[in-house]
C-alpha cells in the first residue's frame, strides 16, 4: 500500500506505524474480520455522502490501517495516512514513510473524521473524478481507475484491493455482488416489497456476476499472504509484505525509517523484496535459536533466501558453514543453523 502512497503521500499517504514498544502487529485474519465489524458503518455513510464505494473504502482502510492496528491509526484515528498538508490547522503526528525524515500526519478526534477527510479528498481531486461516474457496486473499475490515477506506487495495490474485497465479501456491505474480471457491470433496480417497504434493491445481470464459491485470482493473492501470518522468526519481530504495501508502508506502520529496514533485512534496494516476502523489523541474530540444528537446502534457495527464513544475519551463516557470497548452494547441502 504503498498504498495512499503515491498521490497521498504527496497529499495524503497510507498506513501506519509505531507500536513496536507494545509489540509487533501485523494484520491477520481476525483482525480484518474485526475492522470490517466496526467501520462498516463508516463506510456506507460515506458511500451515500460522497459515492465513494463502501467496498473500497474498507479494503483501502485495511490495507493501510493494517486492520486498525496500525501506531498511526492507534495515536490519530488516521485510516488513511493522509499528510497535515493543504492548509491542515489541526494537530499533527510525525512518522517515518517513504521521506528522508518523519513526515506530519494529521490526527482526527475520530474515525468517522478520517473516514469522511479521505472520502472528501477524492471528491476534491480533479484526477478521481471520472471514477464517480462508475456505479458504486463496480468495485473492480474503482480499484483499476485509482491505480491509473496514481493514487498509490505499488503496481499491484488495484489487485489488492480486489483481493481484499472477494476475499472479505466487502461487496456485499452495500448490497452488490462478487464481480467477474474484465465484464461490464449491469445493474438495474427494482421496489423492495420487504415489511411494505419502498426502497429499491440492486440486481444485477447474470453475465458479470461471479459465483461466490469460485476463487479470484486476486483473493487467491491476499489468501496467500493472510495465510503466511508471521509476528517473529527467530524471536525477531517481523512482517509480511503484504499485496498492495511498499517497504515505505512498513517504514510508516512500524515507525521505521526504511534505511533502517534495508539495514535490518540485508539488502540495499527496495525492489529486491516482493509481495509476501518476510520483512524483518529488527535485526537478524547471530544464530538460530529454534528447535533445528540443520537446513537441508531445496532447489533455488540462496543464502539470503535463508537467512530471511530462519532470522539469522547473512555473515553469520556463511561463517558458520565456511561460505561466501560467491559460493553456490546446491539442492541437499546440509547447513549449520547454529
Amino acid at each position: 500500500m504503498n498504498t495512499h502512497l503515491s498521490v497521498i503521500r504527496h497529499l495524503c499517504t497510507a498506513y501506519l506505524l509505531c507500536f513496536l514498544s507494545i509489540g509487533a502487529s501485523a494484520q491477520s485474519s481476525a483482525d480484518i474480520q474485526e475492522y470490517i465489524r466496526l467501520y462498516s458503518k463508516a463506510a456506507l455513510d460515506q458511500e451515500r455522502a460522497y459515492g465513494v464505494p463502501a467496498s473500497i473504502t474498507l479494503a483501502q482502510g485495511i490495507l493501510e490501517s493494517g486492520a486498525g492496528k496500525s501506531g498511526l491509526t492507534r495515536n490519530t484515528n488516521n485510516h488513511f495516512g493522509i499528510k497535515a498538508l493543504g492548509g491542515w490547522n489541526g494537530p499533527v503526528y510525525y512518522a517515518w514513510d517513504d521521506e528522508p525524515n518523519k513526515s506530519k500526519f494529521r490526527v482526527y478526534a475520530s474515525a468517522a473524521e478520517s473516514f469522511r477527510d479521505h472520502s472528501e479528498f477524492l471528491r476534491r481531486n480533479s484526477r478521481y473524478q471520472s471514477l464517480f461516474s462508475k456505479s458504486v457496486y463496480d468495485y473492480r473499475g474503482w480499484a483499476i481507475g485509482l491505480q491509473k490515477a496514481g493514487y498509490a506506487t505499488a503496481k499491484n495495490y488495484a489487485a489488492a484491493l480486489i483481493g481484499f474485497i472477494d476475499a472479505y465479501r466487502l461487496y456485499a456491505v452495500n448490497g452488490g455482488v462478487k464481480l467477474k474480471a474484465g465484464k461490464t457491470v449491469i445493474v438495474t433496480t427494482t421496489p423492495s416489497t420487504a415489511s411494505g417497504g419502498t426502497a429499491a434493491r440492486p440486481v444485477f445481470d447474470a453475465s458479470c456476476q461471479q459465483d461466490e464459491e469460485e476463487t479470484s485470482e486476486e483473493e487467491e493473492s491476499v489468501g496467500q499472504a493472510i495465510r503466511r501470518y508471521v509476528v517473529d522468526i527467530n524471536d525477531v519481530r517481523c512482517t509480511i509484505l503484504y499485496p498492495g504495501m511498499t517497504l515505505s508502508s512498513i517504514a510508516m506502520k512500524y515507525d521505521i525509517s526504511k534505511q533502517k529496514l534495508l539495514e535490518y533485512n540485508e539488502t540495499t534496494s527496495e525492489e529486491d523484496l516482493k509481495e509476501g516476502d518476510i520483512v524483518f523489523i529488527d535485526k537478524k541474530k547471530s544464530k538460530y535459536t529454534g528447535a533445528k540444528d540443520f537446513h537441508h537446502v531445496k532447489a533455488d534457495e540462496t543464502i539470503y533466501s535463508i537467512s530471511q527464513e530462519y532470522g539469522i544475519k547473512m555473515e553469520s551463516l556463511m561463517k558458520m558453514n565456511k561460505l561466501d557470497l560467491f559460493s553456490r548452494l546446491k539442492e541437499g547441502d546440509k547447513l549449520k543453523l547454529k
